[in-house]
């Protein structure tokens, strides 16, 4: 008996793979319009959270005017700031045209590039580190594994990465400060098996409660 579109395997992962990229598009048009939406709103909002222990934890393992590459570098405050002013050569990649534009005025010294993460365009092993705060959970999870792996190539050998990642398991459209926007990442233990798959070895792994948030940070170095 012919096989029915509905009992043919390949045409049931053909479909399950278009809807998949279909609320991929979606959530990242989302966040995209959300955030070019928010512009210097969003600067208040990540000035609350303290997450300088972690930062530093960063920086000391960094060489002295090192080149870093904030991914998700949003409006430039605080963190490609904080790094232009320590005397690193940095570099800032962001999907939202608006939030590019302000980091621009906010860190006239940093080279803010329009850029989505899951496609970075950078010269292999160009950096001595990246960090990502407060971005990959707005990006659909199945895609962090690529994320981390992009990390790793740009970054040089014994590169450090510090990301922000998500305390629970969690995926949701929903308000965020009066736009929609959209979450989705693994629990902490699946995110740092896909980092250390990716070839890096964690420094450490822990939950960071601040600015009435938590999230998990993870410092990691290119093996």
């Amino acid at each position: 008996m012919k096989s029915t579109p509905l009992e043919n395997p390949t045409h049931i992962y053909y479909n399950r793979s278009n809807m998949k990229k279909r609320l991929h598009d979606h959530a990242f048009e989302v966040v995209r319009s959300g955030y070019d939406r928010l512009g210097n709103l969003y600067t208040a909002e990540r000035e609350r959270a303290d997450n300088w222990i972690e930062v530093k934890a960063f920086t000391s393992l960094l060489p002295a005017g090192g080149r870093v590459l904030d991914a998700g570098s949003g409006t430039g405050i605080p963190i490609a700031r904080h790094l232009v002013q320590a005397g690193f050569d940095v570099v800032g990649i962001d999907f939202s045209k608006t939030m590019v534009a302000t980091a621009r005025e906010n860190v006239p010294d940093a080279n803010f590039q329009l850029m989505n993460m899951t496609s970075i365009d950078l010269p292999l092993e160009s950096f001595d580190g990246v960090i990502s705060t407060y971005a990959i959970i707005h990006i659909p999870r199945e895609l962090h594994t690529g994320i981390f792996r992009s990390f790793h190539s740009i970054l040089k050998p014994r590169g450090v990465m510090l990301v922000s990642v998500a305390s629970w398991a969690w995926e949701e459209f929903a308000d965020y400060m009066g736009v929609e926007m959209f979450w989705s990442h693994f629990d902490p233990d699946e995110t740092e098996s896909l980092i250390t798959k990716a070839g890096f070895d964690i420094e450490f792994g822990r939950d960071v409660e601040t600015g009435g948030e938590k999230h998990h940070w993870v410092l990691a170095r290119k093996c």
